[in-house]
């Protein structure tokens, strides 16, 4: 089983965080157009492999009884730990328009 988030790739060109954790950045549209006010920012996407659940009727997405194991209640978080050279690096490639792996 393979879950993937994707996260917020629209921010609102000012704010690191919100209050709510979340009005700073959005989501694209359809389209993939962020909303008015906000800019396009490189989106980070999470894969989370498991494997062994052959033959599995039932588990659990994550550990919070009081969210009843719904995965719409499931989040991720990104803490950055890119040495400051290594990110130079990655912006400057992702700002030049070049794919960058």
């Amino acid at each position: 089983m393979v879950r993937t988030e994707r996260f917020q790739s629209c921010w609102d060109g000012r704010n690191t965080d919100s209050a709510d954790h979340r009005s700073h950045v959005a989501f694209t549209d359809a389209r993939g157009r962020c909303p008015a006010g906000f800019k396009a920012v490189p989106q980070l996407v999470q894969r989370l492999t498991y494997s062994g659940l052959a033959g599995s009727t039932r588990f659990a997405v994550d550990s919070f009884p009081e969210s009843l194991h719904k995965p719409v209640t499931d989040h991720g978080d990104f803490i950055n730990a890119m040495p400051d050279r290594l990110m130079k690096r990655a912006v400057a490639c992702i700002n030049s328009g070049r794919r960058c792996g």
